[in-house]
């Protein structure tokens, strides 16, 4: 590649890049002629002479590298920038506009959220370009699909960000535990069969929560409470896993979030409550039998002044709250729903709603790239909540609302 020129800059190659979003985009692989010359010899990687016509050979070639570098794009960004300059088959239309509500149909959010994403994505793109890795992108695109397919969560990747999880981290973990009056005789330290974790409610999400983060970050501590037992402030990453009704330390954080669940007795669903929404109320489907066919996974972040993030793992049942866990902790879709959740809310505080499906008595939880999630709520700075995007409507349990 040449050295970058001088007269190449974010702005100006940005600028460029979305010019390409006219009309069809690339799908019209000529609209890359009208590039200035300065870009054209930088993505060639040779000089091209002021009066020579771009060649068909070169117009192919300088499309090979504006999408080689989107490749290497964060698969957030690259999204966007994919969906602006017609490379993505599912939102492939003839006009930009037509894309990017396409595209915004498709996540639940509005065009304008689309529009202002894609500005931040395209000057992503326009880094890319200038730092002069375009070939060097088209060689390594094999490699990153590759990747992405794995099955495991990469240890040293967006996981380790996401959970605040880096080697030499300590994450504390508060699981719900049962009522006593509820608990087996053998969950008293007095009994001569004691078993500490017969006390904890959500124990199939606290086995896979502890196991989930030894795979991505086996340097942190990772250290498991029951509320009545955890009396620490000092973490980097604080999980608590299990809805307000079991578990004390839940309810200490509700009155930072745009939401409660609605208490009953024992055996009674616990319904979820958005009063943002028109007090928008959701709870379990079941069919007509007493099945359970879905719960809601309710994920919360919340971050503190001193530093420690803090996860809420949450549900109207058990299955939600495994849900919750699932979304972000089971193999490469999980590493796709963090892709996303960067993309939409970055480092900012978030309420995510998603319904979670008991097929075969398994738990299967939704790839958020491909349907979205039900409720996305974020905010920066300890603002209010703003609702980023509202599926609601697509749940079969809802109870009231607007």
């Amino acid at each position: 590649m040449l050295d970058n020129p001088p007269n190449l800059t974010v702005d100006s190659v940005a600028k460029e890049m979305k010019s390409l979003r006219r009309g069809t985009g690339l799908g019209n692989p000529t609209a890359v002629s009208g590039i200035s010359l300065d870009l054209r010899s930088h993505l060639l990687g040779e000089a091209v002479p002021l009066e020579e016509e771009t060649s068909a050979d070169q117009i192919m070639l300088l499309v090979r590298s504006i999408s080689a570098s989107v490749e290497l794009l964060d698969g957030s960004l690259r999204m966007f920038v994919e969906v602006d300059l017609n490379l993505d088959p599912e939102h492939g239309h003839s006009t930009l506009t037509d894309r990017q509500e396409s595209l915004a149909a498709h996540l639940g959010c509005a065009a304008k959220t689309i529009r202002r994403k894609s500005e931040s994505a395209f000057r992503a793109l326009a880094v890319q370009i200038i730092s002069g890795t375009s070939f060097a992108a088209e060689r390594t695109m094999d490699s990153r699909r590759s990747n992405v397919s794995k099955d495991r969560i990469d240890p040293a990747g967006g996981a380790q960000k996401f959970w605040n999880a880096r080697p030499g981290s300590r994450i504390d973990i508060v699981c719900s535990e049962i009522p006593e009056e509820e608990r087996p005789y053998f969950a008293s330290p007095s009994d001569r069969n004691y078993l500490r974790y017969a006390k904890f409610a959500d124990l199939d999400t606290l086995i896979h929560v502890k196991t989930g983060l030894a795979r991505v970050s086996p340097g942190a501590t990772v250290r498991d409470f029951a509320p009545s037992e955890y009396h620490d402030a000092n973490a980097d990453t604080l999980i608590v896993i299990g809805g307000p009704p079991w578990n004390a330390k839940y309810r200490e954080f509700l009155p930072q979030l745009p939401f409660h669940f609605e208490p009953n007795a024992l055996g009674e669903d616990d319904p979820l409550v958005i009063p943002h929404l028109g007090q928008l109320v959701m709870g379990p489907v079941w069919s007509p039998a007493r099945d359970l066919l879905e719960d809601l996974a309710v994920m919360s972040r919340l971050t503190l002044a001193q530093g420690t993030v803090v996860y809420l793992l949450g549900g109207c049942l058990t299955l939600g709250v495994l849900g919750a866990a699932k979304l972000f902790l089971h193999g490469p879709q999980s590493a796709r729903n963090i892709e996303y959740m960067a993309g939409e809310v970055g480092q900012d505080d978030f309420v995510l709603v998603s319904e979670v499906r008991r097929v075969g008595g398994l738990t299967d939880t939704l790839d958020l790239t491909t349907a979205g999630p039900l409720l996305l709520m974020t905010r920066a700075n300890n603002a209010p909540f703003d609702v980023l995007a509202d599926n609601s409507q697509r749940y079969e349990g809802v109870i009231a609302g607007s």
